[in-house]
């Protein structure tokens, strides 16, 4: 879900600032048990019935006040979900494709099928799209039929969904919002409207930068591979070849930062590709009938060239502070981006990494309130014109689009979220359906495996110190609710200059943070609870706490598994290195969940290389096990597996402080033998997981 960020008009400027939002071919084959009809699908109404009630994210304004209406018409851009065949149907089929002993487990679908048999019917795609078109909003999708791109004017889209959009302000934050409730037609086959309400304060990346500098230059990529058991992986000549590790990107890289890294550690790295994001806009010669003249064949390209401090603008760009960059000419490398792809490409060298950045660009006429659609993804405006473009976090929904689409990628890190009462909100409807969980079961459903930071303020997801919002109420953070992800908390990794363990692993929390004063921040420590929207999976039925934990109760526990997190024992990361920027220690769980991604690279290249781990599968990617979580919790449901491949984390809590008050949110969550929810099952170790799954030693 996303909403165009920028536009370069003044009006414009005062708003776009801070809106951000939420967010083929191979597996399977005709001998598979999969599916061939659909039944208990949605059946959208027929026929004029009034207006339509559709999700779209309204539980924001909630805590927001109205300012006033929009004066000018602004370039807007979000996602549409058409009534899907089986929403349900298709989260259930990805978690029995990733859980051993189901039929259909490892029996993978290819982004058509999943088109076919559980997105949006063609009747219904084509109605969604038409009714958009006829309006002269430009209308995309991709091969999965899980969602429809918009792009047009808040005049367009006041006419659309019959209602006017205004200013709203929540803290600092100002974004513009529907004034009332969007509604078309019931004929038409629409369920949501993603990215309606902005949510830019409630969505950011889990990395945290240390807040003194006696944190030194972190541990090297060598240290942090010998304490995960790494190593043992590396004697066996497992190093992620062959395997396809993808990042959803929250902003740009500078490519050659991670060579660089590489040369100053003395470690091999990989190569990474920039993917570009392209939904394919629908063609005139397919649909004549629905499309309108003159759409944009596409709006999304490949990003520009990093602003680096090569460049004459680069000091005012990075002490403008408007938050509104010129990304033709500022567009600054994101720390977070560079964190994830250094940490993957360092530990699992051998892989093809793949850089999921979306990138849009359009010119606007803001006095006709149209899009100049002959000049779409491109660098410059006729006189007259603005540009309207926007990059990375906000519009990441369509990277999570496109991995599904290429299907090129066996393995995902992501490493964002928010509070799942507000971002999460967005994304999960009934049941534990919706946007989020539809695109990350098709992920699961294509045999991907997806790792994500569970968050970096203990129990307190929902928090929002720029707007002076602290709830009491416990909080997790969602997509690592997701039930066909792997949630990856934190936790502090002691080791000597070689990499050997010199005690117990902890629990990220303050007690263990020498820089953090439990300020938001500043190294809260592992995120973890229980979700109030996600239903527990089986994979977590029957799970008893203990320690003062509270009770699953039938919802989603996270996390499943931690990492190294700590700022105070985390691995170096750096920025523009090529230009001579330094090396240091860096947290968060934006820096665990790489960490697990590139140990499962390793582990699909030993199950790619083992005579018996494919057995059961079929087509290209037979290699794939799924969403890994069902498998680490069948290796833990035995004592002495458990005790062979898990490091039982039993130390340290991750209540927050949240406010310096001295008053954290209690009843949540502690370290304890066996799953907790703050470090999950625990560390797996590298080389004993492969064993575990692939029934080779692996020394």
């Amino acid at each position: 879900m996303y909403r165009i960020q920028r536009i370069r008009s003044a009006a414009a400027a005062l708003v776009a600032a801070s809106l951000l939002a939420a967010c083929g071919g191979g597996g399977g084959s005709a001998s598979s048990p999969l599916p061939t009809t659909n039944t208990g699908g949605n059946t959208p109404s027929t026929g004029s019935a009034g207006p339509s009630s559709i999700r779209w994210g309204q539980r924001m304004l909630q805590q927001a006040t109205y300012v006033g209406p929009l004066t000018k018409p602004v370039a807007l851009a979000m996602l549409a979900q058409p009534q899907l065949q089986n929403e349900a149907g298709l989260v259930t089929y990805a978690q029995q494709a990733s859980t051993p002993g189901n039929p259909n487990y490892r029996h993978f679908l290819t982004p058509q099928q999943i088109g076919q048999l559980y997105g949006a019917a063609p009747a219904n795609q084509a109605k969604v799209a038409a009714y958009f078109q006829q309006y002269g909003i430009g209308v995309g999708s991709w091969p999965q039929n899980l969602v429809l791109s918009l792009v047009g004017s808040s005049t367009q889209f006041t006419a659309a969904l019959g209602v006017k959009f205004g200013y709203y302000q929540y803290g600092k934050e100002r974004f513009i919002a529907p004034i009332g409730t969007p509604h078309v037609d019931a004929s038409i086959p629409l369920a949501a409207i993603n990215a309606l309400v902005p949510i830019a304060s409630q969505v950011h990346n889990y990395l945290i930068r240390p807040s003194t500098a006696s944190f030194g230059p972190g541990l090297s990529p060598q240290q942090v591979a010998r304490a995960l058991d790494f190593t043992g992986a590396y004697n066996a000549g497992l190093y992620g070849n062959g395997i396809g590790l993808g990042i959803i990107g929250t902003g740009p890289i500078d490519p050659t930062d991670v060579p660089y890294y590489g040369a100053a550690f003395h470690t091999r790295v990989a190569t990474v590709s920039l993917i570009p994001t392209s939904p394919l806009f629908i063609n005139p010669a397919t649909l004549p009938a629905l499309l309108a003249p003159g759409l944009p064949a596409t709006g999304f390209t490949l990003p520009p060239p990093d602003t680096t401090p090569a460049s004459p603008n680069f000091a005012a760009c990075n002490s403008s502070g408007t938050g509104v960059p010129n990304y033709q000419t500022c567009n600054l490398e994101d720390g977070e981006a560079q964190l994830d792809t250094e940490t993957t490409a360092s530990l699992a060298p051998g892989v093809n990494e793949n850089f999921y950045l979306a990138y849009y660009s359009i010119c606007f006429n803001t006095s006709t309130a149209t899009f100049d659609n002959a000049n779409a993804g491109v660098t410059s405006c006729p006189a007259g014109e603005t540009l309207v473009d926007t990059e990375g976090i906000s519009i990441a929904d369509f990277e999570i689009q496109q991995a599904i689409a290429d299907n090129r990628s066996d393995v995902l890190s992501l490493s964002y979220g928010g509070g799942e009462t507000n971002f999460g909100a967005a994304y999960v409807g009934p049941g534990g359906t919706g946007l989020g969980p539809s695109e990350f079961a098709a992920l699961a459903a294509e045999g991907i495996a997806v790792f994500v930071s569970s968050g970096d303020t203990g129990n307190a997801a929902c928090a929002n110190p720029a707007a002076g919002f602290y709830p009491t109420t416990p909080c997790v953070s969602y997509p690592a609710t997701d039930t066909n992800v792997v949630a990856v908390g934190g936790v502090n990794l002691p080791v000597d200059g070689g990499g050997n363990l010199l005690g117990q692993i902890t629990a990220w929390a303050d007690q263990t943070t020498l820089g953090g004063d439990g300020t938001f921040g500043n190294n809260i420590g592992s995120g973890g609870g229980v979700s109030v929207l996600i239903p527990a999976p089986a994979w977590q039925a029957g799970l008893t706490l203990t320690g003062g934990n509270p009770q699953l109760g039938g919802f989603r526990g996270i996390p499943d598994i931690a990492m190294d997190a700590d700022p105070l024992t985390g691995q170096g990361f750096g920025e523009y290195i090529a230009y001579g920027g330094t090396i240091g220690a860096v947290g968060g769980t934006s820096l665990a969940a790489p960490q697990a991604a590139a140990q499962w690279a390793l582990v699909l290249q030993a199950c790619k290389e083992s005579a018996t781990c494919g057995n059961g599968s079929t087509g290209p990617y037979s290699y794939r096990l799924g969403n890994p979580a069902p498998l680490f919790y069948q290796i833990a449901s035995t004592p002495a597996n458990y005790a062979s491949v898990f490091d039982d984390v039993q130390y340290g809590e991750n209540e927050a402080n949240q406010n310096g008050s001295g008053a954290p949110i209690t009843g949540c969550c502690f370290s304890t033998p066996g799953y907790d929810l703050v470090t999950g099952l625990g560390v797996p170790m590298t080389g004993r997981l492969i064993t575990a799954i692939t029934k080779t030693p692996v020394n």
